[in-house]
This record gives C-alpha cells, sequence and structure tokens, in this order.
C-alpha cells in the first residue's frame, strides 16, 4: 500500500510551506523525512496524513485522504504530531486506549506496547504528571495501538525528539518492525546519522522543496545535505562496516 504524494503545495497566509512537492512512501519501508528548521517537513506530513488543507493530491492504496472523514481516516492513518497534547486530565491507560474505539479493545495488545515502550507500572499515572521523554512514548503507544492491520500508514513527526537514547532507538525499532509487517512508515528526524542507520528511503527538504528522494544512501549524501543545511558532512567508517555521517564543524551561510 503504497503513499503518493502529487503536486503538495500548502502555505500559511502569504507564506508557502510546500512548493509543489511529489513523492512516495513504500510499503515494507520506512522512509525519513529531513531537512532544516522550517524546511516544512511537519507541514508535509501533516498533509500526507490527510489533516491538513493543501493542493496536489495524497493517495494511500490509490484512495484520496483528504477527502475522507475523520473516522475513516484514523482506520488506515497513525498519525503522532510532534508535540502531543499531555495536558490531558487522563490517565496513560486511558491515553493509550484512545487510539480504537471501546469496542475495538484488545487489552493483550496494550499490554504488550506499554511492555515493550518501558511503561509498565505508569498505566494509573495522569499523563500531565509523566515527564516529556514519558508522555512522547504514551503518544507513540497510542499510535501504534491504533494501527488494527499490519498494513497501515504510520505518519510520526519527531517522534524521538525528547528520549533519551535508550528509549529513542526502542522507539524506533517499533517502527522498523511495523514496515517489517507490511506497513507504510513514514517519520521526520533532525538527527541524520540515526536516520541514515535506521531508514530505507529519504526526503530531503529545504525551504518547502524536495531536493532530493529514493534510496536512503543516495539522498544522504554530504553534498546534498550540505546544500540543504548549509554545513559540511563526512562519512566516517562503523565496526559493523557501515558508515555514520557525522556533521563537520564551521557552517557556510547559505
Amino acid at each position: 500500500m503504497t503513499l503518493r504524494l502529487d503536486s503538495i503545495q500548502a502555505r500559511y497566509g502569504s507564506i508557502h510551506a510546500i512548493n509543489s512537492v511529489t513523492a512516495e512512501a513504500r510499503p515494507g519501508c520506512v522512509t525519513v523525512v529531513v531537512g532544516p528548521n522550517a524546511a516544512g517537513k511537519s507541514t508535509l506530513l501533516r498533509c500526507a496524513a490527510g489533516i491538513q488543507h493543501c493542493g496536489g493530491s495524497v493517495a494511500f492504496n490509490g484512495e484520496s485522504l483528504l477527502e475522507l472523514s475523520g473516522e475513516q481516516r484514523a482506520r488506515r492513518v497513525a498519525w503522532m504530531a510532534q508535540r502531543p497534547r499531555a495536558d490531558v486530565p487522563l490517565l496513560v491507560q486511558d491515553v493509550i486506549e484512545l487510539g480504537r474505539p471501546r469496542s475495538q479493545r484488545d487489552p493483550d495488545r496494550i499490554e504488550a506496547l506499554m511492555t515493550s515502550l518501558e511503561l509498565g507500572g505508569l498505566e494509573s499515572r495522569m499523563m500531565a504528571g509523566l515527564s516529556v521523554g514519558q508522555q512522547q512514548r504514551v503518544a507513540m503507544a497510542r499510535s501504534l495501538y491504533q494501527l488494527r492491520g499490519a498494513d497501515g500508514l504510520l505518519i510520526f513527526d519527531e517522534p524521538t525528539a525528547p528520549m533519551d537514547p535508550r528509549h529513542a532507538m526502542m522507539a524506533l525499532d517499533h517502527l522498523i518492525e511495523a514496515a517489517g509487517s507490511g506497513a507504510t512508515v513514514l517519520l521526520s528526524l533532525h538527527d541524520i546519522g540515526l536516520a541514515a542507520s535506521i531508514a530505507d528511503e529519504a526526503w530531503l527538504l529545504r525551504e518547502g522543496c524536495l531536493l532530493a528522494s529514493g534510496p536512503v544512501d543516495s539522498v544522504l549524501e554530504p553534498d546534498r545535505l550540505e546544500a540543504a543545511f548549509g554545513i559540511g558532512y563526512e562519512k566516517l567508517p562503523r565496526s559493523d562496516g557501515s558508515q555514520w555521517l557525522v556533521p563537520l564543524r564551521g557552517p557556510k551561510r547559505v
């Protein structure tokens, strides 16, 4: 079930946030969106999830997400915002259960997600009383719980930003596993090295424009990253034979 974006355009007043972006994310793959601040990553992901008005078309498995009702879209797309609401007067377990109608409640799935994301023992805590990193893991559990089939669409905006490295990798492992089971996974990350190590494909944005898309190794190349971020990158060898992308000191003005 491929996600296809065709000529996507979005604006805030007179500001063009997304300029005619055409790209696709394939099932069974983790596709990462990278780019500097204000590149349009969050806006593009909201358009891809069908929750923001935009020009162009957004189709998942040939079906327009922009024309679906909220209920219909929720059955196909699990969306996680960059800053999920945490000021709700709800217990942790209640927040996770919001991912599905009560008639489709799955206690075993909830317990498995809470265990794997190290949320055990927090189910009776108030969401607002958790650390930001814990809140983010709860939000991820809710979004993963929402996905009822193996072939759905997961769109996560900076899901690991407030997490420590251990929990960030736990969270990303869930997305990798979901893709391995046939889901279409699209997420944004700021850590280029991490993005290159976990993704199959990448979209590189700058100022609302798509600079490149395709296999992650061909998109996240030092020259392209320098054009996008205005800072040099180099590839360093790792013990497993792969390479790690590292930013160089001395940003250039662009």
